[in-house]
């Protein structure tokens, strides 16, 4: 389910590297092991991690077995990454580099994919079996990454460039409205859950949109040959800056048009409050209606 966005995309894909020849197809391949996909293997990793720490959720008893969940959802994760690198590294693809540096680059492949699914699933298992706030919080970074994924879907499906133009913005509206619901969903908890839970999803939700801005930036850069390790050195302390612009630009940018991270956040707060004030209406409604039947 995390790779579909890859799966829908790689019907029109080319090759892993050039020239081409059978063992470099692109199509078959269940991992999109490709300089020009980083960011979209970054997304499908960490979204079939979360996928995968999300699993216990279905089960009622999760505070009593909650280190067997853990253990089954972790080796789950496990064998479905693993199983996901050795199909597509079967056919000895040709992923760039020569020579000693061939080695290097496919591990470098290996290190995303392993680090993307490790962040959701802990993100997931948060999201899981946390409590109230813990999983609130944890949820507004999944929900921003889950966007994106949904993002990514999007586009590989439709092969549209021109929704590059309003997508962004769409998105952000919509991870915004759903951690606006999830925010109101804590309206019966203490007020120090709630107030933990509003400020770490709000500040979540635009945090971890700047460092998809910023992996996106370093990703994209890393295009092409191997870099070296002063250069590699200079681009981390871009996507630093990156991660700091974007950041920036989310909290002191509210001249017309709002930027994306921007317009998540307000509508976060937006359904949020509006949720939380329609259940305490509703609530007070319900506490008069049973004075009336008692009266």
């Amino acid at each position: 389910m995390g790779l579909l966005p890859w799966l829908v995309r790689r019907t029109g894909g080319g090759t892993f590297g050039t020239p081409w020849n059978p063992r470099n197809d692109l199509r078959e391949a269940l991992l999109p092991y490709h300089h020009q996909l980083l960011p979209l293997l970054l997304v499908v990793t960490v979204t079939a991690g979360v996928l995968a720490g999300l699993a216990p959720a279905w089960r009622t008893a999760r505070r009593s077995h909650r280190q067997l969940l853990v253990a089954v959802a972790t080796l789950g994760a496990a064998v479905a990454t693993t199983w996901a690198v050795a199909q597509t590294l079967a056919p000895d693809p040709d992923l760039g580099g020569s020579g000693s540096t061939a080695q290097q680059v496919r591990l470098a492949f290996i290190g995303l994919t392993v680090a993307g699914s490790v962040v959701g699933l802990v993100l997931g298992l948060a999201v899981s079996l946390g409590g109230p706030a813990l999983r609130v919080v944890a949820a507004a970074s999944a929900v921003v990454v889950g966007a994106d994924w949904v993002g990514q879907l999007v586009v590989g499906a439709t092969r549209d460039a021109s929704a590059a133009t309003w997508l962004p913005t769409a998105l952000a509206a919509l991870s915004g409205a759903v951690v606006g619901a999830l925010l109101a969903g804590t309206a019966r908890s203490r007020v120090a859950a709630r107030a933990a839970a509003w400020v770490g999803a709000l500040g979540l939700l635009v945090l971890t949109a700047a460092a998809l801005t910023a992996a996106r930036y370093v990703l994209e850069s890393l295009r092409g040959t191997r870099p070296r390790s002063t250069d590699l050195q200079d681009l981390l302390v871009d996507g630093t800056r990156v991660f700091r612009g974007s950041l920036s630009t989310t909290l002191t940018a509210w001249g017309a048009p709002l930027s994306p991270p921007l317009v998540g956040l307000v509508v976060a707060v937006v359904v949020g409050l509006g949720l939380s004030g329609l259940a305490v209406r509703a609530k007070r409604s319900a506490t008069a209606d049973e004075r009336g039947s008692a009266d």
